[in-house]
């Protein structure tokens, strides 16, 4: 790990292909994620596991996203852990949404397998409340950080206005994909720092 690249914003593992949106009949993914369950009361999204691989597939479906041949670990986890994480490497003492941390730049892959962009670590209980003080379901607001996370592992940034105006208006296309409302129109909310 680098460090997070987070828009504010040892469990189980699973390593599978995300399937797209379209079913079994769907082309194949571009993209692997090694799901872990770190942590935290995830029970508020029923099929959890299925609504972070769909949304990781459906990222990987658009070519500017810079996500065909990638493998990405996801971390379901908690308040406490994404707060010790968030202290350590952004020297903000609380939990947040979303980190990302982008791989080691030189990592090469094997030959034939997909290249290792990094972690995205999701905290359960904030997930969980701004779902709830947006008013949207649990299952649209964590499908959003899953892309905005994976974003920021293939390049993606909000530092400057422009930045944050190509990252925004790329996600704000896969949600539409995924039937998933702006999270950036004026009565929204994006990920929080």
């Amino acid at each position: 790990m680098t460090g997070p690249s987070d828009r504010g914003g040892g469990g189980s593992g699973a390593s599978q292909e995300a399937e797209p949106s379209g079913g079994s009949d769907a082309p194949k993914p571009a993209i692997a994620i090694d799901l872990v369950e770190d942590g935290g009361d995830w029970s508020f999204v029923p099929d959890v596991e299925k609504v972070v691989m769909i949304a990781a597939a459906t990222a990987a479906q658009f070519d500017e996203a810079r996500l065909a041949g990638t493998a990405a670990a996801v971390a379901l986890s908690s308040d406490a852990t994404v707060k010790t994480l968030n202290a350590a490497y952004r020297n903000k003492d609380k939990p947040t949404n979303v980190l990302s941390f982008p791989a080691h730049a030189g990592a090469r892959p094997e030959p034939g397998a997909p290249r290792l962009i990094g972690d995205v670590v999701l905290a359960a209980e904030t997930v969980a409340a701004e779902a709830a003080d947006l008013g949207i379901p649990p299952a649209h607001h964590l499908q959003h950080l899953v892309v905005h996370g994976l974003l920021h592992l293939a390049g993606f940034d909000h530092e400057t206005d422009a930045e944050a105006e190509a990252m925004e208006a790329l996600e704000t296309r896969i949600l539409a994909h995924l039937g998933i409302a702006d999270p950036y129109a004026e009565e929204a909310a994006g990920p929080t720092d």
